[in-house]
């Protein structure tokens, strides 16, 4: 039988937090939410209050989905369920996180990077598994909800957990990094992903080296020796106390050096020069960059003094995560289609990283939404994806959003291009125009919509097996 992960008397200490009434004792806590509508038993209901709704408002509903308890502020005194009283939930929950972080005995990674921390951390999770117990944030829980909710759903008996970090300004990394005091640190990589909220590049960079402030004393950081910025980070890292920097990426000089990523159907065979010897492993994805992050992931691997070569071998069965660049193949309205679904987020880098992996297998439809979050270069970003479009040739570009729709102009006369008012029309638009054969291609930022027309293609799409079609993000855990 699996224990709790809280008994009454330690989720008490743990939040700092009172029983509103002792007749309602809180029973055994093995979950956390903050959405009334996925409490299941068990789960300890923190009743958050947002811009638009207050979690208080839904304390009767956690309790008839059977919540075991629930962290508040202000109790309701007709709900038939333990009510723990703190002074503010967001805070009680933090503090939570703390201490499910301190009972934990095993070794933490602490994820970041503006592209490919998901990604790195699924990869990672999925090669630790063969090692130990392992603990991991879900989907994108990487913010000032997220990550106290992580390290609060921590098992004590863990061997290793990895926690992605994310942020929209300076500091906030640095109060993740102090939440969850990883061993390892690794950044994937620096990138224009956060140009809504930062005034540069190196900006950027010193809000993402943040993590090493919470780095345990003599702990190691792992980083992208590609990266214009690696030598501030590993500045930053080696000011910050780090006992050891390991480098990966494609130059020489790398500790975990990419040799070559060879695509094929099913996904790519990566060799690699780890240490002075020669590695080859396989992997589902496809891309260039997916390979890169493989290589930081082995790289957290050698850190914890695990064997790479069995952590190599564990990627081959690694799926791609969900919106990342899966491809499925099927039938469409009566033609047979592959479906390239890369709808879960975008970025520039992240765009670029896309494109390069399809040139063997070019899209012959594309069905592109804006970009989000990039402040000034918004338009001068849009426009740079053009030239990269116009050198994969599509058959037809569907586009989505008013920047989106301006940055067409940018394309070859022989590629046709719509704008679509939103994506039912985008649907319709792709119902029409669908042909035998065609590699359809999905990708735009969460917020913008892409992963909409994905879900009404899912909806009509003939094959044994789909992706997720589910539309949730991880609520407010999503930070770059």
């Amino acid at each position: 039988m699996t224990a709790p992960l809280w008994i009454c008397d330690d989720l008490l200490a743990g939040c700092s937090g009172a029983l509103f009434d002792p007749a309602f004792a809180c029973s055994l806590v093995s979950n956390i939410e903050i959405d009334s509508r996925h409490c299941k038993s068990g789960d300890l209901f923190v009743a958050l209050v947002g811009d638009k709704q207050d979690g208080h408002d839904f304390i009767t509903k956690a309790a008839d989905a059977g919540a075991a308890a629930c962290l508040v502020s202000r109790p309701n005194a007709d709900a038939p369920i333990a009510q723990i009283i703190v002074d503010d939930p967001l805070d009680a929950l933090a503090r939570l996180g703390r201490a499910g972080r301190n009972r934990f005995a095993g070794k933490m990674i602490g994820i970041t990077g503006s592209v490919g921390k998901t990604g790195s951390k699924d990869m990672l999770a999925h090669a630790l598994a063969a090692f130990g117990k392992t603990h991991a944030s879900q989907r994108s829980f990487n913010n000032h909800i997220g990550v106290p909710i992580t390290l609060a759903t921590l098992a004590a008996d863990c061997d290793f957990a990895v926690q992605e970090m994310g942020m929209n300004s300076a500091g906030e990394i640095a109060a993740l990094a102090a939440l969850a005091r990883p061993d390892i640190a690794l950044i994937t990589r620096i990138a224009s992903t956060h140009g809504g909220f930062f005034d540069s590049l190196d900006d950027i960079a010193k809000a993402k080296a943040e993590i090493f402030q919470g780095l345990q004393a003599g702990g190691t950081a792992i980083l992208n020796i590609d990266d214009p910025f690696y030598d501030q980070l590993a500045s930053a890292a080696t000011t910050a106390g780090a006992g050891r920097i390991i480098s990966f990426g494609r130059k020489d000089d790398a500790e975990f050096c990419l040799l070559e990523a060879r695509q094929h159907d099913d996904g790519m065979t990566v060799h690699a020069e780890i240490a002075g010897r020669e590695l080859r492993f396989e992997m589902q994805m496809h891309g260039i960059h997916w390979a890169q992050n493989a290589l930081g992931v082995l790289a957290c691997i050698d850190a914890l003094g695990l064997s790479v070569d069995d952590a190599a071998v564990r990627l081959a069965s690694c799926p791609t995560p969900k919106g990342r660049g899966g491809r499925l193949s099927g039938r469409y309205h009566d033609c047979k289609i592959t479906l390239i679904d890369d709808s879960y987020n975008a970025s520039p880098a992240s765009m670029a990283a896309a494109f390069a992996s399809m040139t063997a297998t070019a899209p012959t439809v594309m069905i592109l939404s804006e970009m989000r979050e990039l402040g000034d270069a918004t338009a001068t970003e849009h426009a740079a994806l053009m030239p990269q479009i116009n050198g994969l040739s599509p058959r037809l570009v569907i586009a989505l959003g008013s920047v989106m729709h301006d940055a067409l102009g940018g394309l070859d006369d022989a590629i046709s291009a719509i704008a679509a008012p939103d994506t039912k029309s985008a649907v319709q638009i792709l119902e029409n125009a669908v042909e035998d054969g065609d590699i359809i291609f999905i990708k735009g930022s969460f917020g913008s919509g892409s992963w909409r027309v994905r879900d009404a293609i899912l909806a009509n799409f003939e094959t044994a097996s789909s992706p997720d079609t589910s539309s949730k993000n991880g609520g407010n855990s999503h930070a770059a």
